[in-house]
């Protein structure tokens, strides 16, 4: 039956190729209903158009592909139309609950659901523990009932029409006492036995957040107030590494920053967290770790204080910068860095001239990353993008210091200057044609948008020597202002801590079966407790060889989700249980027979060893070289093989 969207009339389709109807289901992912029909002008065939609805055997479908075909005079349409369930993405929950908050499934379902206007109701089917989630909200229902298989991995959800119910295991897969038969009501079945996504070892990584430390520092000593980049920026190290250079008054060039770069990439991608846990130094007990993978006892011995935490990207490029041999260091390929250490506290000058200078660097140092767009100065919105003059115009009026926004105009709001300190524009060009404007940070540092491309970013001056400088009077009062008046400084230094380090996780019992096969990093933006990583990374790793058993019925019959079937090859003594995780099913044909996938399970694996190791047996008492204990992969048992082997098996059950 097909029944337009916003309208009360159904028709009775007639018009579909029967070979081509199917459903398709899949455990915790598709439900389908594909045809393909023709036209025989009928208001059904008519309304066969998208997101409009089918209705089958008490089941509504919405149709989201519709693909016409026009060849032999005959017009036909392949209609691509999944459960109503789907629609679960029109429901979104905007508001969100802030904080890492305990939830059980049917807090979330309620959450989304509760009173929507789609008509979708829930249940919950069975005990859960409860489980954090941080800042649930802000995504639609559909995504809602993917995160609740995310976070308890062993549920399952499954609708039947507009009525979602989520499962425990147990209350979804039951045993209805149905059994299937090779050879009797199965002309088929196919084994797929597949090692290759074996992962019994992985890295738990939690989520960070960003610790404010207090820095008292004496003149002369003005290690917490650094104004250059320190961090990573649109991804790139870059301009830490220049920085560092800076300040540790490291003589550099292009060559070796490119060098640093791909060391950092190479070591680790960028990611200051890393751990290499597999190379000899990991086997010796002192793995390497950081963005360029330091062992501990050797950035000891070349850490700046306050700069001491292996873990931060700042702390092991000033490390590295304070070998004497750092240059040769890096352009030799950073495999053991040698030299004598050249400080023990990072000392730098003043930021400024002027005390009040601090203000217009963060303020200035806020739109780092804000892409160039050329003519680009909306006051109002300024992180929609910004050019050269746009940014330094900007930033002045964030201090209610008016000028324009373009350079030769700006040129006439102050006067020229040999000297540079915060807040002076420094001009590209000759008077009366400059074409490029930056902004001060300091004698030596500046800030300014590129060029179209990139985005707003702080730079060394001497990497790109301004033609003039220029000092507008109300600027330099806001810099030379705010002053405290005593020897001493406080500043706050901002750092992303982790709640736990990174550890390792393993499956002792797959490793000792099947040896080691480590995987990737799992990470967790919620759990911030290192047992609560442990538990849920476990369910996370895939411990044993896949088994997935595919079965095609004699006839063509409908199944049930989560049946629990009795699997029997009775010739080859082959017995097990197993439950149905998907079918594709065709309930008009006469030739095409239903397709049933089962689930593996610990038991069925084990049955299918046993199985095989026997077969291996009779077939090394028969002569038969060729069969081999590492034949995996699809398999299917014909009549004959079971005829062969049959005969001569005890039961393995």
């Amino acid at each position: 039956m097909v029944q337009a969207i916003n309208s009360s009339s159904i028709d009775r389709l007639r018009s579909y190729l029967p070979e081509s109807f199917t459903i398709n289901w899949q455990l915790n992912g598709d439900y389908q209903l594909t045809f393909t029909a023709y036209n025989d002008s009928s208001p059904a065939f008519e309304n066969l158009n998208v997101e409009n609805s089918i209705q089958f055997d008490s089941t509504e479908y919405v149709i989201k592909q519709v693909t016409p075909d026009y060849s032999g005079g005959i017009e036909t349409v392949n209609v691509t139309a999944t459960h109503i369930y789907n629609e679960t993405s029109r429901v979104f929950q905007r508001s969100v609950k802030k904080g890492d908050i305990g939830y059980l499934p049917n807090d979330v379902l309620d959450f989304f659901f509760k009173n929507n206007d789609l008509g979708f109701s829930y249940t919950v089917n069975g005990n859960f523990d409860k489980r954090k989630i941080t800042d649930l909200g802000n995504i639609s229902g559909k995504e809602a009932l993917a995160k609740i298989v995310e976070v308890w991995p062993e549920s399952i959800v499954y609708p039947e029409g507009k009525k979602i119910g989520v499962y425990t295991h147990d209350q979804f897969f039951k045993n209805y006492g149905h059994r299937i038969d090779y050879l009797n009501n199965a002309s088929e079945i196919s084994f797929d036995y597949d090692s290759t996504e074996i992962i019994n070892q992985v890295r738990a990584v939690g989520p960070t957040y960003e610790k404010k430390t207090k820095v008292v520092t004496e003149e002369g000593n003005d290690s917490g107030n650094l104004s250059g980049t320190t961090t990573r920026v649109n991804g790139s190290w870059e301009a830490a590494i220049k920085y560092g250079a800076e300040v540790t008054n490291s003589k550099i060039d292009s060559g070796f920053v490119k060098q640093f770069l791909y060391i950092i990439n190479r070591e680790s991608r960028g990611q200051e967290n890393a751990i290499n846990n597999w190379d000899v130094n990991a086997q010796a007990g002192h793995p390497s770790k950081g963005i360029v993978q330091f062992i501990d006892n050797t950035f000891q011995n070349y850490a700046i204080k306050p700069y001491t935490n292996i873990y931060k990207g700042w702390d092991q490029i000033l490390a590295v910068y304070n070998s004497s041999n750092y240059y040769n260091n890096i352009m030799s390929g950073w495999g053991n860095p040698s030299g004598s250490r050249r400080m023990d506290t990072l000392v730098s000058k003043p930021s400024s001239t002027g005390k009040g200078a601090t203000k217009v660097i963060a303020d200035a140092k806020k739109y780092i990353g804000v892409p160039y767009v050329w003519g680009g100065h909306n006051k109002s919105n300024p992180r929609a993008g910004m050019d050269c003059s746009g940014f330094v115009s900007q930033v002045y009026h964030d201090f209610g210091i008016e000028i324009p926004a373009y350079t030769v105009s700006m040129e006439k709001y102050g006067h020229q200057v040999n000297d540079i300190q915060t807040g002076d524009m420094l001009f590209y060009g000759p008077h009366g044609a400059t074409h490029h404007v930056a902004l001060a940070l300091d004698s030596k540092t500046m800030i300014y948008e590129p060029q179209p491309g990139e985005s707003c970013k702080v730079e060394p001056i001497s990497y790109y020597p301004p033609s003039w400088y220029l000092r507008n009077d109300k600027m330099a009062a806001i810099v030379a202002g705010n002053s405290s008046g005593s020897s001493e400084k406080v500043s706050y230094q901002t750092s992303t801590e982790n709640y736990f380090d990174p550890f390792i996780v393993q499956d002792d019992d797959s490793i000792k079966k099947w040896g080691l096969h480590p995987g990737g990093d799992v990470t967790s933006d919620s759990i911030k407790n290192a047992a609560d990583m442990k538990a849920w990374v476990m369910t996370q790793l895939k411990p044993n060889p896949t088994l997935t058993v595919s079965i095609k019925k004699n006839i063509s019959v409908a199944v049930l989700p989560g049946d629990i079937v009795r699997l029997e090859i009775r010739p080859n003594k082959f017995i097990t249980n197993l439950a149905i995780v998907g079918y594709s099913y065709h309930p008009f044909s006469k030739v095409t027979t239903t397709t049933i996938t089962l689930n593996q399970t610990a038991k069925t694996i084990l049955d299918y060893e046993k199985s095989r190791y026997k077969n291996y047996q009779i077939a090394q008492q028969n002569g038969n070289t060729s069969s081999s204990l590492e034949e995996h992969g699809q398999e299917t048992w014909t009549a004959e093989e079971v005829t062969q082997f049959g005969s001569r098996l005890k039961s393995n059950v």
